[in-house]
């Protein structure tokens, strides 16, 4: 018996399914570096209010924390744009996706 070929309204619940799955994965991807870069932050507003303690500020400077938590915030604050990015992408095929969807149930009628 010869295989049948799948019909379109299944290929395009497939293809959304797919987009959904790729903007759930992007928005986590998103938000997980999003708060990584809070938390650097977090950290850094916690260095920036000890200066009340001078050796601890001085230890700080002298071993470079605070420009390194400096160039990684920037570091993780690019990467959130390019997650953005990548999640607006996601999102753009996830509304293409649904509309081949409304087409298709509005071609059938």
């Amino acid at each position: 018996m010869a295989k049948r070929k799948p019909d379109l309204q299944k290929i395009v619940s497939l293809k959304r399914q797919k987009a959904e799955q790729d903007f759930h994965l992007a928005k986590q991807d998103r938000d997980r570096v999003d708060a990584e870069a809070r938390r650097l932050e977090q950290s850094l507003r916690i260095l920036d209010s000890q200066h009340g303690e001078p050796e601890t500020f001085l230890l700080s400077l002298k071993n470079g924390h605070a420009s390194k938590l400096i160039q990684d915030i920037e570091t993780v604050r690019a990467t959130v744009t390019e997650k953005e990015s990548n999640l607006r992408s996601a999102h753009d095929v996830l509304k293409r996706a649904f509309d081949s969807e409304d087409r298709l149930k509005n071609m059938k009628i």
